[in-house]
């Protein structure tokens, strides 16, 4: 697993060089209430970044497979869009 939350040209390489992996997106905090799982294409966690211009700022985003995000955070939920 990787961890992002400062460098957004590292994040951007890594999402489009790694589009079979997954994305946890939370607070610095790691509240367990506010985690969400994507796939690296949910354009929730890709693409052109918000109007703030970059996918981290006040948000970390941690990246690996699937499983190893579930078993570490299991209280993260499943993005609406991209995991029903």
């Amino acid at each position: 697993m990787l961890e992002f939350n400062e460098d957004n040209g590292s994040y951007e390489w890594w999402i489009t060089t790694h589009p079979e992996q997954f994305v946890l997106d939370a607070e610095h905090t790691l509240d367990p209430d506010d985690m969400a799982l994507h796939r690296v294409t949910c354009r929730e966690v890709s693409g052109p970044p918000p109007v703030s211009g970059s996918w981290l700022g006040d948000r970390v985003k941690i990246c690996g497979t699937r499983r190893e995000l579930e078993q570490r955070y299991p209280t993260a939920r499943p993005c609406g869009r991209c995991l029903r």
